[in-house]
C-alpha cells in the first residue's frame, strides 16, 4: 500500500508538471475593435540578438485571440496589433492578458498576469510619469525662449536635470534587482553607463535566466566596454574620410592627446556641443591636441553639410551606415554624443569627457607633454 501511495504521488507530480504552461500565452480581448478586412492581425515580435522576427501571428476575431511562443529564457517582446501602438512586454512562461478599449486614443490597455509584467508595468509607469512631468515644462520653456530669458531657461533645465538624475538612480536600482528584466532595462534605458554598473546588473541575473537574449546582449555589451575601458589600447576603425578615401582611426591620431568624437549630423546634442569643441581645438591643436570625428551618418551630403556649417576642421571618418556604424559594436556606442580620449601611447585615458573637464585636462597635461619634449 505504501508503494502504491508513492507511485500515485509520483504520477500526480508528473501530471502537475505536464499541466504547467511551457510557453508564454497572451489572451487578447479588445472592446470596440473594428479593423478593415485587410487588418486585424496581432503579432508577437521578438528580437534574436540583432534582428526582429515574428514569433506568432493571428487574426483577431471580434477583438479576441491568443498568441503564444516558447522563448529559451526570459525575453523582451512587442505585441503589435493593427491600429494600436505596439505594447512592450517581458516574460518566459505563464499567461498574460491584454484587455482594453481599442477605440480609445491613446490605447490604455496593459499586458498583465505575471510577476515580471507587474514589475515591468511599474517601471513603465515611472518613465511615463517623468515624461509627463518634463512635458509640463514645455510652455514655460517656450515663453522664456520667446523673450530671450536665458536665466529662466537655465533654471528650468537645472530642475529637469535633477529630476532626470533621480530617475536614472531608480533605473539603476531596478536593473540590479530584477534579473533578466533588469538586463533588458539596462539595454533599453541605460545608454551611457560604464562597465562596472552593467557588470553589477549581470551579477544579479540568476543562473536559470542566462539563456535570455536580453542577458546575452548585455553580456556582449559588457565585453565590448571592457575592451575599450580606460587603460586599454585604442581599437582601430576602418572607414572612409571626408574625401571618400579609405582611412583608419589609428592613422588619424595625433602625437599628443586625441579626442575620438562619436557624433552625427542629425544628432541635436552633438551639434550643440560642436561649438565648444571648435574652441578647444583652436586653442590646443598647435600644442598637441587632435580631434577625430566618427560620424553615425548614412547620407554623405548631410554629413559634409554639418561639417561645413559647424566649422569642424579636424579629421573625419564614417562608413555611412547610420547606427550600424562599425564603431557602434567596437566601442559599444548606444547613444551619441560619446567620446574617448586617447593618450600619446595610444591608450584610452578618458571616456565621455565633457568640454569643461577636457579643457582642464589639456591645460594640465599638454604643458607636461611639451616640457617633456623640450627635455628630450
Amino acid at each position: 500500500m505504501k508503494a502504491l501511495k508513492s507511485l500515485l504521488a509520483v504520477g500526480s507530480l508528473a501530471l502537475l508538471v505536464a499541466c504547467q504552461p511551457q510557453d508564454l500565452q497572451i489572451e487578447i480581448a479588445l472592446d470596440n475593435y473594428t479593423p478593415t478586412e485587410t487588418e486585424g492581425w496581432a503579432t508577437i515580435m521578438v528580437r534574436d540578438t540583432a534582428d526582429w522576427y515574428a514569433a506568432d501571428s493571428i487574426v483577431l476575431e471580434d477583438g479576441k485571440g491568443r498568441l503564444s511562443f516558447a522563448p529559451e529564457g526570459p525575453t523582451s517582446f512587442y505585441v503589435r496589433i493593427a491600429g494600436i501602438e505596439p505594447l512592450a512586454g517581458f516574460g518566459y512562461r505563464g499567461k498574460l492578458t491584454l484587455n482594453g478599449d481599442a477605440s480609445q486614443v491613446p490605447f490604455e490597455g496593459k499586458l498583465e498576469g505575471t510577476e515580471e509584467m507587474t514589475s515591468f508595468n511599474t517601471f513603465n509607469d515611472q518613465q511615463k510619469a517623468f515624461q509627463e512631468y518634463a512635458g509640463s515644462f514645455n510652455e514655460y520653456f517656450a515663453s522664456a525662449s520667446a523673450i530671450g530669458d536665458s536665466a529662466t531657461m537655465d533654471s528650468l533645465s537645472t530642475i529637469l536635470e535633477a529630476e532626470y538624475d533621480k530617475l536614472q538612480v531608480q533605473n539603476k536600482r531596478f536593473a540590479m534587482e530584477n534579473g533578466a528584466l533588469g538586463a533588458y532595462i539596462a539595454n533599453r534605458y541605460m545608454y551611457m553607463e560604464e562597465v562596472e554598473v552593467l557588470d553589477s546588473v549581470l551579477a544579479g541575473v540568476p543562473a536559470d535566466a542566462m539563456n535570455s537574449n536580453d542577458v546575452k546582449l548585455l553580456g556582449e555589451r559588457v565585453t565590448a566596454l571592457k575592451r575599450v575601458a580606460i587603460g586599454q589600447p585604442v581599437l582601430d576603425l576602418n572607414q572612409k574620410d571626408s574625401l571618400g578615401n579609405p582611412a583608419t582611426l589609428i592613422s588619424m591620431l595625433g602625437e599628443g592627446y586625441t579626442l575620438v568624437d562619436f557624433w552625427a549630423s542629425w544628432c541635436g546634442p552633438c551639434r550643440a556641443q560642436n561649438p565648444d569643441l571648435v574652441v578647444l581645438y583652436n586653442e590646443f591643436h598647435a600644442i598637441g591636441f587632435e580631434i577625430v570625428g566618427v560620424a553615425f551618418d548614412d547620407q554623405y551630403d548631410r554629413w559634409m553639410g554639418a561639417i561645413k556649417e559647424d566649422g569642424l576642421n579636424w579629421p573625419q571618418m564614417t562608413d555611412l551606415r547610420g547606427w550600424n556604424n562599425s564603431a557602434s559594436k567596437a566601442y559599444s556606442i548606444r547613444a551619441i554624443p560619446q567620446n574617448v580620449l586617447i593618450g600619446p601611447d595610444q591608450t584610452i585615458v578618458k571616456r565621455n569627457i565633457e568640454p569643461a573637464e577636457l579643457r582642464t585636462f589639456l591645460q594640465e597635461n599638454l604643458g607636461i607633454l611639451a616640457q617633456r619634449e623640450v627635455t628630450e
